[in-house]
């Protein structure tokens, strides 16, 4: 899914929106289980287009506990800026007024990897931009549940009793013992 640009580009100040709506699928390594469902908007801030908008899903993803894969729901915050110098020379000669001498550049304006994997041409990839969103916003330690046992073999070594644990064991009920004595 792709986000036209070019009436953006054209009016400084100008803004595009587009609700989004995406099937379930699959992203580089990133399982997209329920649809996505948001919108989209791009706005000509003069020297940059940005890009934003907010949108909902569920990937799969395994617990950090128990290893078991599930479904963890994504409140998606998208967001991307680049400098419009950017689109010079990939617009094949359209005049575009913002591009034409009124806006100052800066030679400082670099592109990292990501950003430029979002714009194509004149053009926003949206799936590029969730799957960025996913990437950022998934947590890093993620649970099934508050209260994940973790994996069975955890839990059996949990509830044998360790030899190893016996002094301190016996030392505590000591302890407990002359403080009940004392009262």
């Amino acid at each position: 899914m792709y986000l036209d640009l070019m009436d953006v580009l054209r009016t400084p100040s100008g803004v595009t929106e587009r609700p989004i709506s995406i099937a379930p699928q699959t992203l580089d390594d990133i399982e997209i289980v329920a649809p996505v469902h948001g919108v989209v908007r791009a706005a000509n801030a003069r020297r940059n287009i940005v890009i934003s908008g907010r949108a909902q899903t569920a990937v799969r993803m395994n617990c950090s506990r128990c290893l078991q894969p599930y479904s963890q729901p994504l409140d998606l915050e998208l967001e991307a800026s680049v400098p419009i110098s950017f689109f010079r020379g990939k617009l094949n000669g359209a005049k575009i007024g913002s591009l034409q001498g009124e806006v100052e550049t800066d030679e400082e304006d670099e592109i990292d990897d990501e950003t430029a994997a979002i714009f194509d041409a004149h053009s926003v990839d949206v799936l590029e931009l969730i799957r960025q969103a996913i990437v950022l916003q998934s947590p890093i330690k993620p649970l099934c549940s508050e209260d994940c046992p973790g994996l069975p073999e955890a839990q059996s070594y949990q509830e044998a009793d360790d030899v190893r644990w016996s002094a301190l064991e016996k030392w505590r009920s000591q302890s407990e013992g002359s403080e009940n004595g004392a009262a």
